[in-house]
């Protein structure tokens, strides 16, 4: 369809010509000497564009948009004449002006939690996105069973990492701290959200001005959205993370940085009930298109999550979720890309560690949990809940300086401090604490879905008992990587136990156990022991089981069995070692008490005793015995019989 074109003068002195849009996609797109906005309304009452310079913030005009802009409700208009640099906009449109909810960029909000806003009535604008970054990297396609996250917060991770003050809280930063993420072993790294939302609690409110008359006030509550979870304005970056004006190009910049480190990216984008399906669904694609994410974590209830999944746009993006419906993933074909988020584990570990009357069996299941059709994620700690530390030195949540009487954030932890609440200089109660730890890690670890880690827990952070730091920009929500003992040994045993998953290919599979030995291997994919070996149930009453996996299941050249032995009582528990085929023998990799060593020989190979509270890990290994030496056949380690 084709309309004559029309010429007005603005009142700054600049000239456009006007023409109907193309109508194929929401927003303002900068194209050659065009710029086309394309945008819905609820209503057909009047719409215009108002203009502003960029700089000042000042109204240069407005852009009528009339009825042969239209198409039913959706307006697009093409204008010659401005620098898409130059200028942001708002629409007005059904009695009010707002933001374009499509907007790629958004101005006003360049620094973060910036008190100087109210000089401005705390507005922010709309804007266009113009860099021409171009990706140097492709996505590492790293495979599920090969993933491990680790689940940051942009700011958070930043602030109190020893930078300085122009890196703290951006992308600078954190791009400095990204071989120390390298080094641990994770594979990916998922962002609490990285587009633009309004930090500032602000507030409307209605007052009487000096003529005893009722209007309306944007006042600063005082409060942050630190974790940026309220409606977000989801095509644009964050410009206080990334840079201000140049907020997409840095962006693309820092996740070409995290591909050429071998790593990928998932970001999180929270939808409320007040988003759009359209949006929703457009901007999923948007990330994945512009910004080659690898994935995303969707959050929110309620969601079009069939559409979602449905979109070929989506089709290699690996999407995370909370509960997808049976049907959705039961109809997934050849490509693994839907994964399950939640709970689950969590708390099947933590009842147990803390002797909250959890069932061995219930962590049995989860830690086997798997399809061939979709995953799953394991971890021990969430943002919205305890840190790891926390799960063990709270007994009760401490979110008083939320502001909210201690009534917001999760009242069933399952935690358990060990005798005194909080941070203690008891050497006994810490090491408690260091021990539990590095037994969740284990656990997590030991998973056959993928594990993640938040960001922290591998060095024992703190939040001082607040399980909802959700508005706590500040030490209590910062992520705090102390260098003492503790920490050293913390982080360490967890870059050890996330080589042992990678080493060890039988305990990640892609496809779930059967728990029969349909290979005719001799000993089933998966099995459970006991004080006996090969046990045909597990008791509700059990606190500890063995787990063995077949090595010869694993697909790969590493053939070793692997033995688990969960003890979770509060006594040491004796496990019967199944015997093994051939020339095998049993060697001790870890116990999660103490660290990693070099492979110890069983020497009863009948039988092995495991603290209470803690995780022994065996590996069976093709041996040669002789009177004086015990010899690993396969890569030809001689150690002495101890």
């Amino acid at each position: 369809m084709s309309k004559s074109d029309d010429f007005i003068v603005l009142q700054g002195g600049i000239f456009m010509k006007l023409k109907e849009g193309n109508f194929c996609e929401f927003g303002a797109r900068a194209s050659k000497d065009l710029i086309t906005f394309t945008y819905q309304t609820k209503t057909r009452k009047k719409t215009y564009i108002n203009i502003y310079d960029i700089k000042t913030y000042k109204l240069i005009d407005k852009i009528d948009v009339t009825s042969e802009y239209r198409i039913g409700l959706v307006c697009s208009i093409s204008v010659q004449g401005l620098n898409p640099d130059e200028i942001c906009y708002l629409i007005y449109r059904d009695g009010k002006e707002t933001l374009d909810e499509y907007s790629t960029r958004v101005v006003g909000r360049e620094v973060w939690n910036d008190k100087s806003r109210k000089d401005n009535e705390y507005k922010v604008y709309s804007a266009i996105s113009t860099d021409n970054y171009t990706f140097k990297y492709k996505k590492p396609g790293i495979l599920p069973k090969d993933m491990i996250i680790y689940k940051l917060h942009m700011r958070g991770y930043t602030m109190k990492h020893g930078l300085n003050r122009w890196d703290k809280g951006n992308y600078k930063g954190f791009i400095k701290c990204l071989d120390e993420i390298v080094d641990l072993g994770v594979t990916s790294i998922e962002f609490q959200p990285l587009y633009e939302f309004e930090e500032m609690g602000l507030v409307e409110s209605t007052v009487l001005n000096e003529r005893f008359q009722a209007e309306n006030v944007i006042e600063d509550s005082g409060k942050v959205n630190y974790w940026g979870y309220e409606k977000g304005h989801y095509f644009a970056p964050k410009a206080s993370y990334f840079g201000g004006e140049n907020a997409s190009y840095n962006m693309k910049m820092m996740i070409d940085e995290i591909h050429k480190k071998g790593l990928e990216i998932i970001m999180e984008i929270a939808f409320n009930r007040y988003v759009s399906e359209e949006v929703m669904i457009d901007s999923l694609i948007y990330w994945t298109r512009e910004y080659n994410v690898d994935g995303i974590h969707i959050l929110g209830n309620d969601l079009p999550i069939k559409r979602m999944v449905k979109n070929p746009y989506l089709y290699d993006t690996k999407l995370f979720y909370h509960e997808y419906p049976f049907e959705v993933l039961d109809s997934e074909k050849d490509n693994k890309h839907l994964f399950v988020c939640n709970d689950e584990f969590l708390y099947a570990l933590r009842q147990l560690q803390n002797h909250f009357d959890g069932y061995i069996s219930e962590l049995a299941n989860n830690s086997k949990r798997q399809n061939e059709k979709y995953g799953f994620v394991n971890y021990a700690a969430s943002s919205y809940g305890f840190t790891l530390f926390d799960s063990f030195a709270y007994g009760e949540k401490h979110n008083e300086d939320n502001g909210e009487e201690n009534r917001d954030g999760n009242n069933y932890n399952c935690s358990n401090n060990y005798g005194i609440e909080g941070k203690t200089s008891n050497k006994a109660i810490n090491q408690i604490r260091l021990n539990n730890m590095k037994t969740a890690i284990c656990a997590v670890m030991l998973g056959q879905a993928i594990p993640l880690i938040l960001a922290g827990d591998e060095v024992g952070n703190s939040q001082n008992g607040n399980n909802n730091v959700y508005c706590q920009d500040n030490e209590i929500g910062w992520v705090d990587f102390p260098k003492n003992k503790f920490a050293t040994e913390l982080r360490e045993f967890t870059k050890s136990m996330i080589r042992f998953r990678k080493d060890n290919p039988i305990i990640r599979l892609e496809e779930p156990m059967h728990m029969n030995d349909y290979h005719h291997t001799g000993i089933p994919d998966l099995s459970y022991h006991g004080r006996e070996p090969w046990m045909m149930g597990i008791g509700d009453e059990k606190k500890a089981l063995g787990v063995l996996y077949a090595g010869e299941y694993s697909g790969s050249d590493n053939k070793d069995d692997i033995l688990v032995c969960y003890n979770f009582h509060y006594d040491e528990e004796k496990f019967a070692l199944p015997r093994m085929r051939g020339n095998k023998k049993w060697y001790v990799a870890c116990n999660s008490f103490k660290n990693f060593e070099e492979l110890k020989y069983v020497k009863s190979q009948h039988y092995i005793m495991v603290p209470g509270g803690s995780i022994t890990i065996l590996v069976g290994k093709e041996t040669k015995i002789t009177n004086d030496s015990v010899e690993i056949l396969d890569n030809k380690k001689r150690r002495g019989r101890k």
